[in-house]
């Protein structure tokens, strides 16, 4: 299978999916015991992955269906609110944060991000792979 090429902006962001990911693996695999070690830093990360990517695509939404910018917001506002009042302990939030988080990250790889690259301004390495 051909490598996905991702637009040099997008690179990062990408790397930090993949962290994300494997988090949700984490949580899924033992979503009873307290994650709060490994998600604590993750959230502070988290923030700062949301601001970049919402300080990026915002030149670029008036080109985007209006529908990918709802759920993208909307992930967000959900992912925000449960971090603010994480419950470490509880399978339920876990599990729900888990996927929460999953399904966000593979609709920006899957939806979102092949959507905006078009209108990203072009950098000196422009696509890399």
């Amino acid at each position: 299978m051909k490598p996905l090429k991702r637009h040099s902006a997008l690179i990062g962001l990408s790397r930090e999916h993949h962290h994300s990911l494997s988090l949700c693996v984490r949580l899924l695999r033992t979503p009873e015991e307290e994650h709060r070690n490994e998600l604590e830093p993750h959230f502070a990360e988290l923030e700062v992955h949301f601001c970049e990517e919402e300080t990026m695509f915002a030149p670029v939404w008036q080109n985007i269906a209006p529908e990918l910018k709802a759920r993208f917001e909307r992930d967000h506002a959900k992912l925000r609110q449960m971090m603010a009042e994480p419950e470490y302990g509880n399978k339920v939030w876990n599990t729900d944060f888990a996927v929460t988080l999953r399904d966000h990250a593979r609709f920006e790889e899957r939806e979102l991000f092949p959507a905006v690259e078009p209108f990203l301004p072009s950098g000196p390495a422009g696509l890399e792979g």
